[in-house]
Formats: structure tokens, C-alpha cells, sequence
């Protein structure tokens, strides 16, 4: 297995292709980024971040050669589409301002990407029997530290709105400031952030339940428990 060539035995043709061509496109993004900037030229702080979660992305894998594995593909393909909507459609070229209601997207879709993996590692829990709970109050818990994480977020974005934005990391980052916009006030803005933060993870939690009953339903398992733990747990 190789960052251009991932492993044929762990995945179907379909996750292969989508991962070499997420991991290809992210590669190229970044160095561009890096060399010439984003949207305004000014972004290349971007390009070094989008490298930085490459690599530990596939860090594992490559510095022990594959004695420990990949993360699961499945996760994978979350957290790459996460680092191309936020690092590179978002804020390498500029379509938080550009795109009026791409904040929402955003609040929306990565606590739904947060939800649908924590429900990976709990069902992985579950299946192994290091977790006795019923799937309906996985999902619950995980709803629940979901809106944990994008509390998290704000606090974060508060702090750099106030402490940061006016110094040399907002130099670097184009002083833009995190909360509020031309249409909403920065208190208005935060709660419906953490609304759509909530409405995410409620639906990425819900389409772990989804997966989980389709895959009992017709006798098997979700495959992702397998991966998980080949790869964090103990591998037995």
C-alpha cells in the first residue's frame, strides 16, 4: 500500500478510486496553495495546513511500514472531505465569504462527519463487547458530545476574534473575523451556528443507526467495526 496506491484487499474499487482521487486533488491543492495562495493570493498558510493533515492522515502506516495500518477507509473519506470543504473550499478560496450561506454548510456537515464516525467507534465498541448500550442511546451520546465539539469551535473562534485577529496570526490568517456577518449580529451568529452544529450531529448519529440496522438486517455487521479495530484496538 502507498499513498497513490491504497491497499486493494481493504476496500471495494469505488472507496479505492475516491481515495486516490481526494488524496491526488488535496496533494496538488496544497502545493498550489503553498507556492501561489488562495482566493487573494495572501492564503498560503492553508496549503501547509492541508499538507500537515496528510500526513497525519497516513503518518501510521508510512513510518511504521503498514505494521500498524491505515485508518479505515471509510474514516478516511470523512476526514478528507472535511479538510477540502473547510481548508480548502472555505478558506483557501474564500467561499465563507463568498458563498452567503456556506458557514451554514459548514456547522452542518462536519458535525454530521464528527457524528457518523463517533457512531463508527462506539458501534466498534459495541460489536466487540467493550460496550453494552443500545443504539439509541449511542446515538444519543453521541449527539451529545457532538454539540460538545462545536461548542468547542466557538469558544475557539471567540478567542481569535478577540485575542488573535489583530496580531500576527490574523496577519497571516487575513484578519477575518470568525463570528458575525453582514447580516447577523456575533451572538445571533454564534447560536445559529450551534443549532446547525446540533441538526448535524443528529443526522450523522441517525445515519449511523441507518447503517448499523441495514447491515444487521441482512445478517452481517457493519465492516467498518473490523477496521477499527485492527487499527486501534488490540487486533485480536
Amino acid at each position: 500500500m502507498s499513498f497513490l496506491k491504497p491497499d486493494r484487499e481493504r476496500m471495494s474499487p469505488l472507496q479505492r478510486n475516491s481515495l486516490r482521487i481526494l488524496r491526488i486533488f488535496l496533494l496538488l491543492a496544497a502545493i498550489y496553495i503553498l507556492l501561489f495562495g488562495g482566493a487573494n493570493g495572501a492564503e498560503r498558510i492553508f496549503g501547509l495546513l492541508i499538507l500537515i493533515a496528510l500526513a497525519m492522515i497516513n503518518a501510521p502506516a508510512f513510518f511504521t511500514r503498514n505494521r500498524i495500518h491505515a485508518i479505515p477507509v471509510e474514516i478516511e473519506l470523512l476526514l478528507l472531505a472535511m479538510v477540502l470543504f473547510e481548508l480548502v473550499g472555505g478558506d483557501a478560496l474564500g467561499l465563507y465569504v463568498k458563498l452567503p450561506h456556506y458557514d451554514n454548510f459548514m456547522h452542518f456537515m462536519l458535525p454530521l462527519y464528527i457524528a457518523l464516525i463517533g457512531m463508527m467507534f462506539v458501534y466498534t465498541m459495541y460489536f466487540y463487547g467493550r460496550l453494552k448500550a443500545s443504539l439509541t442511546a449511542m446515538a444519543v451520546i453521541i449527539v451529545i458530545v457532538t454539540i460538545g465539539f462545536g461548542g468547542i469551535l466557538e469558544m475557539g473562534e471567540y478567542t481569535y476574534d478577540k485575542y488573535l485577529s489583530k496580531g500576527s496570526l490574523g496577519e497571516i490568517t487575513g484578519n477575518t473575523q470568525m463570528q458575525g456577518s453582514p447580516t447577523q449580529n456575533a451572538i445571533d451568529d454564534t447560536m445559529n451556528d450551534l443549532f446547525t452544529d446540533t441538526a448535524g450531529g443528529i443526522v450523522g448519529a441517525l445515519l449511523g443507526v441507518l447503517l448499523i440496522r441495514r447491515y444487521e438486517k441482512e445478517g452481517g455487521h457493519w465492516k467498518v467495526a473490523e477496521g477499527i479495530e485492527e487499527s486501534f484496538g488490540s487486533g485480536k
